[in-house]
């Protein structure tokens, strides 16, 4: 009888050995997963930058939320391999928010020019409104937050601003501008041209960063599609 007795102690706790060390199994695996597909991306800096109030250099590890500041001889490159990049000029404040298909952020201040292929959208939020595309075509997108009000210009495809009840289709090649009346004497920076917009040789090169390097992906809040404009205008505005 007692070596039965100490046969079945001795069975039930192996079981119970294999089943915790099964149940540490799936939370060690489910943990590794969250991590893994965590989006993120790469800086490249010149000049003084700041990543989360710390200062930082070319190569630290970017995420969605990261808060990304240029000083006044400062830029930034946040390079997010095969998902495009996010460049920042001088004085630019950007909280950056990635997620698969959609790259962008919360530009608080300053210049920001997003750059992604076919197959990504760009959504970025300024104290104006929200300048989006939907990623049908490759596209070259410059917000301009320096002066007050917030301009956006589209290369290589177009885009789409909201500010309340406004909304305006930036079409191609062309800019709008929402929000105050500009501030005197404030100097704008240049809008990127749309021959800068991703060829087939950086499509190759974003690519191939997207496979060695950072897999990523930026969303910012996203407000369009709950609005129920009043009218859409195509403009051909150019300040």
């Amino acid at each position: 009888m007692n070596s039965k007795m100490a046969g079945l102690r001795k069975a039930l706790t192996v079981t119970v050995m294999v089943t915790v060390g099964s149940l540490n199994s799936l939370v060690l695996n489910s943990a590794l997963a969250q991590v893994s597909s965590k989006l993120a991306g790469d800086i490249s800096v010149r000049g003084t930058v700041t990543l989360n109030g710390m200062n930082t250099a070319s190569g630290a590890t970017v995420f969605d939320g990261s808060l990304i500041k240029t000083g006044s001889n400062g830029a930034a490159t946040v390079n997010l391999g095969h998902l495009g990049q996010i460049e920042l000029g001088a004085d630019s404040e950007l909280v950056l928010k990635l997620e698969n298909g959609l790259i962008g952020g919360n530009l608080r201040t300053g210049h920001a020019v997003v750059s992604a292929p076919m197959g990504t959208g760009v959504n970025v939020l300024t104290a104006d409104g929200i300048a989006t595309t939907e990623g049908r075509d490759a596209t070259v997108l410059t917000v301009d937050a320096v002066c007050g009000n917030t301009r956006v210009a589209a290369a290589k495809s177009d885009a789409r601003l909201v500010a309340g009840s406004r909304v305006e289709i930036v079409a191609a090649g062309q800019e709008v501008e929402v929000g105050a009346q500009q501030a005197p004497n404030c100097k704008r920076m240049a809008v990127a041209a749309p021959s800068a917009g991703i060829g087939a040789g950086a499509l190759a090169a974003l690519l191939i960063a997207g496979i060695s390097g950072a897999i990523i992906g930026v969303i910012a809040t996203t407000q369009g599609d709950d609005i129920t404009p009043s009218q859409v205008n195509v403009s051909g505005f150019r300040p």
